[in-house]
């Protein structure tokens, strides 16, 4: 299966630079996807998201508190 390194990781002694377009057995590529490392070539892409992405934190406490006795 032929894919398209996304990021640059390590598989035993061989590097996979981002940008680079392998061939690699069905196995490993299929690892390699399922962790985001790749995608196959050929298909799209998972679609991100349109428009601002915001996290909106709350600031919370939680009341705790050591009582002896």
């Amino acid at each position: 299966m032929r894919i398209e390194c996304k990021t640059t990781f390590l598989d035993g002694p061989e590097r996979f630079e981002a940008g680079d377009v392998r061939t690699v057995d069905d196995l490993r590529a299929h690892r390699f996807i399922a962790h985001g490392w790749a995608a196959e070539v050929g298909r799209d892409a998972v679609p991100q998201a349109e428009g601002a992405v915001a996290l909106d934190i709350k600031n919370a406490r939680m009341g705790q508190g050591v009582k002896h006795g």
